[in-house]
């Protein structure tokens, strides 16, 4: 079921909103050569903890970080651990806070350094994606004038979508309806709704959308190695444009 938003759970979003958004920013900051994945995780941890929210993904079917932090050819789900981080390295922070009962989710992918072309060119796709998936969501169009948006830019990009994951719903829960993929058609679907609230986040790789998961059990990589990027921003669907609440405040 698809859940309307009160005047309540808008307000906690909208706070946790900007708590994860200043994580996710503080966290850039300070990914540089040498800084271990586990370290970056602990940051997320203390911030959240300071600002009386709490990280959303810790032990959520058993994860054990605040964040997936996943690198390369990783899409998602990377659990922070001992790695070090190399000049030059595609990061892909992924991070959620849950604030007076509400979830929000966010994501960003960005370099270690100077991108290279190929890296660039990932960034900018998925980013696009993201930013005009966002600039149709509202009251009235399908989950799928979403979806296929998104692909359409990715594939403009000679991106490939990675359709086994999707956006979702989110709020009391961090996962509900509907599923929002990374390719789709238009006019299929459920109907957004003023006051619906979903996680939009694009993800692709630079060669086969194949993807599969690694031996922790969490990790998802792409099945030939290729690049992968995701970003993502949690959303508030309204009558016009909808709200990001996964924004600096």
């Amino acid at each position: 079921m698809i859940t309307i938003k009160d005047k309540n759970a808008i307000r906690a979003m909208i706070k946790g909103g900007s708590i994860a958004a200043f994580v996710l920013s503080q966290i850039e900051k300070q990914a540089k050569p040498s800084v271990k994945t586990i370290e970056l995780d602990q940051i997320a941890r203390r911030i959240i903890a300071a600002r009386g929210a709490e990280p959303a993904f810790l032990n959520y079917n058993g994860f054990p970080g605040a964040t997936c932090i996943s690198i390369n050819d990783e899409v998602v789900h990377g659990i922070p651990g001992q790695r070090k981080l190399k000049k030059g390295d595609l990061v892909k922070i992924d991070l959620g806070v849950k604030f007076d009962g509400y979830n929000t989710d966010t994501a960003k992918s960005f370099v270690v350094g100077k991108p290279n072309n190929d890296q660039q060119n990932i960034i900018s796709g998925v980013l696009e994606a993201l930013n005009k998936t966002i600039q149709i969501a509202k009251d009235g169009v399908y989950v799928g004038d979403l979806e296929n948006m998104t692909g359409t830019v990715l594939k403009s990009y000679n991106l490939s979508p990675v359709m086994q994951l999707s956006g979702h719903g989110i709020g009391e829960k961090l996962h509900e309806d509907p599923s929002i993929k990374s390719d789709g058609i238009t006019g299929k679907g459920s109907i957004l709704k003023e006051g619906m609230a979903l996680a939009i986040e694009p993800m692709a790789t630079s060669g086969m959308r194949k993807v599969y998961t690694a031996k922790d059990g969490w990790t998802i990589l792409s099945q030939d190695g290729s690049l992968a990027a995701h970003f993502e921003h949690t959303i508030l669907i309204t009558k016009g444009r909808a709200k990001i609440l996964t924004q600096l405040r």
